[in-house]
């Protein structure tokens, strides 16, 4: 038996009255969980699906997904996490890239999937399962099968008394071992094509440790979880390290500044995870803690937080707030600053934990403090190479990792993360951090985002443009302030690092945990040409 799947099933059988999920209004105990498991097990295994197949979740943040989720992993079934308002033909080609065996689809997919018209692009023996009742009372799935390439079987039902029991459980999770695969998730694509990454069992765990360790994690703490389930954060870091260490999250299908802090108090939630768009939004808010309560601290992940947001946020609500710093192929947490009263620092993504970290340069030597190079990972959370076979031999070099980012060490072994090497602007040779720049450009009070990207230049090779997205709209010709901009990035930086252009614009692309897609936005301002220019 694996150490993940011993502690899920240790918190699940030992904790009998323990509320440990918390969602729309409903708490949910270990005998819940372990009924619910035992069901989808059940169904599983009717269907045909084995230790180490492959299944998609397209499923929002509930409860359904929990169980479902958990019920994998404790059966040595191989979770897909997808998101649930992917398109069909994007669907298809993950369960493709993935060959899957199953899917768990949100009805909106599962009536969107035509079996007929899909039946020629999806793999063999694929199950489609479709969420109809995620209620306390006892969720649905109705199945449906296809043997080779034949016609789809009749439909199937998730029994309302399962054919397994605590005892089925049990014997099912002793077969799953530490490199059994547990995870398989597509990288955002923010440098090119999605990679397939599988994470095992091993890695998952390691992570989860680390982030308990790092957090002081125990059994009456209560994470409250409002980011989305088919990312690697509130996967390992909210979902499992909650479950692993015996505490209880209060889970959200989505952040709701208007009800936050009524939340936070009502359910004594002891720490956040959260994102820099949030953490912008509740600074602006109205709202605030209610009462005498506060969380331990907010921990913030997945984009680079603003060093003015974080001062402010403490300032003003007074809770500590942690950045770090993970990716998808180390299981998430790869840095992260300390709890008081030891130091965090502004700007940083804190020190590396329970793993090894180097900056590199181009030929893969370690560099001095303050000295900028490629971030190289490599330790018991991280992966030795991608699943989906597209990976050039250019990302594992001699046991490490390279990452892409680009980064720098300081003195006291913090790391500050600078940008991506392929989003790096090169203006007539000097180096430019898109990071940097925005930074500076977000200070000013009434800009909400800002994205600097490079566009093509004759001369130069790029120039710096920026994107930004103020508090008040007032038009896309609003001269005054894109000339206060202007001036303000004068003041802060080097005449080479300023944007050469300021576009004020009502959205800039983001993805599903409000990480700006650098990328997405200049495929989008060269695929429009001149006419980008305001987009």
């Amino acid at each position: 038996m694996s150490e993940l799947t011993g502690r899920l099933l240790a918190t699940l059988q030992n904790r009998p009255s323990k509320s440990l999920v918390h969602f729309a209004g409903i708490d949910y105990t270990g005998p819940d969980l372990i009924a619910d498991i035992a069901r989808v097990q059940s169904m599983l295994v009717k269907m045909g699906v084995r230790r180490g197949d492959r299944v998609v979740i397209a499923e929002p943040n509930t409860y359904t997904y929990i169980a479902a989720y958990i019920a994998m992993l404790l059966s040595g079934v191989v979770a897909v996490p997808v998101n649930p308002a992917m398109p069909r033909p994007e669907l298809e080609k993950v369960m493709r890239r993935a060959q899957v065996r199953g899917a768990l689809l949100t009805p909106d997919l599962w009536q969107a999937m035509d079996l007929q018209e899909s039946g020629e692009q999806l793999p063999d023996s694929l199950i489609l399962l479709g969420r109809i009742d995620g209620s306390h009372a006892g969720f649905q799935i109705h199945c449906q099968h296809r043997v080779g390439s034949g016609a789809w079987g009749s439909e199937e039902r998730l029994p309302e008394t399962p054919l397994f029991l605590v005892g089925d459980i049990a014997e099912r999770a002793a077969l799953v071992t530490e490199d059994s695969g547990a995870i398989l998730l597509f990288t955002s694509g923010t440098t090119g094509v999605p990679k397939g990454v599988l994470l095992t069992h091993r890695q998952v765990m390691a992570t989860s440790r680390n982030v308990a360790l790092s957090h002081e994690l125990g059994e009456q703490d209560v994470c409250f979880c409002f980011l989305p389930l088919f990312h690697i954060n509130a996967q390992v870091i909210g979902l499992i390290t909650t479950l692993t260490t015996g505490g209880r999250m209060v889970l959200e299908d989505k952040f709701s500044a208007s009800r936050f802090w009524v939340t936070v108090a009502e359910q004594r939630v002891t720490w956040v995870s959260a994102v820099p768009t949030v953490i912008a939004i509740l600074i602006k808010s109205a709202g605030q803690p209610i009462g005498s309560h506060r969380p331990r601290f907010f921990r913030s992940a997945s984009a680079p937080l603003p060093d003015l947001h974080a001062r402010r946020f403490e300032a003003r609500f007074g809770v500590p707030l942690i950045e770090s710093y993970g990716m998808t192929e180390a299981a998430s947490q790869i840095c992260v600053n300390p709890l008081p009263p030891a130091q965090h620092k502004f700007g940083s993504a804190g020190r590396p934990f329970g793993i090894e970290l180097r900056i590199v340069d181009e030929v893969g030597q370690s560099l001095d403090d303050h000295e900028i190079g490629e971030i190289v990972l490599r330790g018991d959370s991280v992966i030795t190479s991608y699943a989906s076979g597209d990976d050039t031999g250019k990302s594992f070099r001699d046991g490490w990792f390279y990452t892409g980012d680009l980064g720098y060490r300081d003195a006291d072994g913090f790391i500050y993360i600078t940008g991506r090497s392929k989003e790096m602007i090169n203006r007539a040779g000097q180096k430019i951090s898109p990071r940097e720049v925005e930074e500076v450009i977000v200070k000013h009070p009434q800009i909400r985002q800002a994205a600097v990207i490079g566009l093509p230049d004759d001369l130069y090779g790029e120039r710096v443009v920026a994107y930004v997205i103020p508090d008040v709209f007032r038009g896309k010709q609003d001269i005054e302030l894109k000339e206060q901009l202007r001036a303000l990035c004068k003041e802060s930086v080097s005449a080479y690092k300023c944007p050469a252009e300021f576009h004020i614009v009502e959205e800039i692309p983001i993805g599903p945990t409000g990480k700006i897609q650098r990328h997405r936005l200049r495929e989008q301002v060269l695929s429009l040409g001149s006419a980008g220019a305001g987009m």
